[in-house]
């Protein structure tokens, strides 16, 4: 598996907008290879 996208996310004391957004990352319907990265800041 190649990536072909990496999505880098910078949050800080947001957990329900943490599982809001990796929910919709789960809906997608793509073909395309990605990484999601979260960073807490």
């Amino acid at each position: 598996m190649q990536l072909q996208f990496s999505f880098i996310i910078p949050v800080f004391n947001r957990p329900d907008e943490i599982e809001e957004l990796l929910t919709s990352f789960t809906k997608l319907e793509t073909a395309l290879n990605f990484e999601i990265v979260i960073v807490e800041d």
